[in-house]
Formats: structure tokens, sequence, C-alpha cells
């Protein structure tokens, strides 16, 4: 099931996509190598097609751009200290998993794949800082291509997903709903299997309850409950409460897909 991107989130990846990255200052500074930047360039800014072709004539080139491995580093390790550099490769990085089928499934087959990602989660307590933010997707898109490309979750996903959940968690209790609508479609994405709902219901009071508390804000207040929702980037008229009609329908979604796992957590869920 394919969902729209969250506005807030296109907004925050079209401003990075239009930043003006130094390169061959950041090469000077050895923050990256001319290796990488010639990869880089080699798919910046230009056509689908054109950027499919290049990176399938060397898939592993490009894994290795991204994930690194065991004689070389990625970008990501290279440039460590640069967060414009970081900002601009995650979002290009979405990019290419999106555009070219034939590096997901590199990045999906690598063991590697995620080492260099997972520690960006935590890389500010800020909800609204760029970097956790736009990890947070990538991974999700790629730990959702994951799961549905082999019947077992792979050791990598099992350790993968507890820190996704817990990040994206953040999310949906931020009272910003174009955040929240950025967390909820991240659950969305990775409860694809039996295993990723068990996981999720396991930290059901940090994934399940913000969603509840969604819920209850768009009822409206009652005498126990008064309004509860305050900022809004999502763009759209409310319900009540500040939740509109996009954000709504994505929980309920991801409340649907959780009623798969009944044996698991029907009663407590619908209590």
């Amino acid at each position: 099931m394919s969902l729209e991107p969250p506005t807030y989130l296109t907004s925050l990846q079209n401003n990075i996509r239009a930043r003006p990255i130094p390169w061959e200052g950041a090469v000077r500074a050895g923050n990256i190598t001319e290796e990488q930047l010639k990869r880089v360039k080699a798919v910046d800014k230009v056509r689908k097609d054109s950027r499919q072709k290049t990176i399938e004539k060397d898939v592993a080139a490009y894994t290795s751009l991204l994930a690194g491995n065991g004689s070389e580093k990625s970008i990501l390790e290279s440039a460590t200290r640069r967060t414009d550099i970081i900002q601009y490769i995650l979002v290009l990085a979405g990019d290419l998993i999106s555009d070219v089928p034939a590096l997901t499934s590199a990045l999906v087959e690598s063991s590697e794949s995620y080492r260099h990602f997972l520690p960006l989660l935590t890389n500010s307590t800020n909800s609204e800082d760029p970097i956790p933010l736009l990890t947070s997707s990538l991974l999700a898109n790629l730990v959702s291509a994951s799961l549905r490309a082999t019947p077992k979750t792979s050791p990598k996903d099992e350790v993968a997903l507890p820190k996704l959940y817990a990040y994206l968690s953040t999310l949906t209790k931020s009272a910003d709903t174009g955040l929240q609508d950025i967390g909820v479609q991240g659950y969305s994405a990775l409860l694809r299997t039996k295993r990723s709902r068990e996981i999720f219901w396991k930290e059901r009071n940090n994934t399940v309850e913000p969603l509840i508390g969604i819920l209850r804000a768009a009822a409206g207040p009652t005498k126990d409950n008064g309004s509860s929702l305050g900022g809004s980037r999502a763009g759209e008229t409310g319900i009540s409460g500040g939740v509109g009609i996009q954000l709504l329908y994505h929980v309920l979604l991801v409340l649907w897909q959780l009623s798969f796992e009944g044996d698991l957590i029907g009663a407590q869920l619908e209590s």
C-alpha cells in the first residue's frame, strides 16, 4: 500500500535538494574522497533513466558509497563532520532507493547496509532535527523492502525495528501534526510482517498509546479529555483538536495493520 509522502517531509527534502554544496572544498578538506564525489555527481540532478543506467552499471560501487565495505568508508562515515553533506546525501540516497530497484535489492542483501544510518536516529533529541528525520524516512523504506524480500526477519531488521520504532514514537508524541504524520506513515511502512507487528506491539506504550491519543484528540474534547494538539504543519483542515483527515486515516490504517495479529493483541487493543 503506497501513501503520499508527508507534506512537511517533502518540503524539507526539496529545500535540501536546492542547497548548493561546496563539493570540491569538501574533497580538499578531506571530508569526502574524489571517488565518492565522482559517484555522487554521476547520479545527482540527472533524469531518472540516466540515474538508473549509471547505477545498474556498477551497483556494488553505489552500495559501497552508501553502506561502505571492508576496505572503503561510506560517504556518511567520511563526511561525519559535515552536517550539510550528511543531509544532502540522506535525501539523495532516498531518491536513489526510490528510483533504482537494483540498488535497493543490493542494500537489502548487504548485512552492513544500516550500520551508518542507525546511529543518526539518535543524532539529536530535537524532533525537528533534519538528520534523524531524514534517516528515519530512508530506513523505513529500506527496512520495509527488506521485510518484503524475505519470509523470515533478518538479524539486521531485528536490530533496526526497535530503534526505528523508538525514534518514530518521538514524532507521534509531538504536538505538530506534520511530524506526527511522518511517524505514523513510517509505522505503516514497517508493519508488513507478523514479526514487525509483534515488535511494534511489544513497545506499545511508546508506539500504540500516542496513536490512541491522536484518535481521542480527533474525537474532540470530553469532560475527561480537553483539547490536546497544538500546532499543525499538515496543511489541511482539522477534524478536531488539530487532527486532519489525512493523519486520522493514516492512524486508522496502522491500527488496521495491527489487527492482523488478533490472537496476540485483539482484546487488549479493543480495550
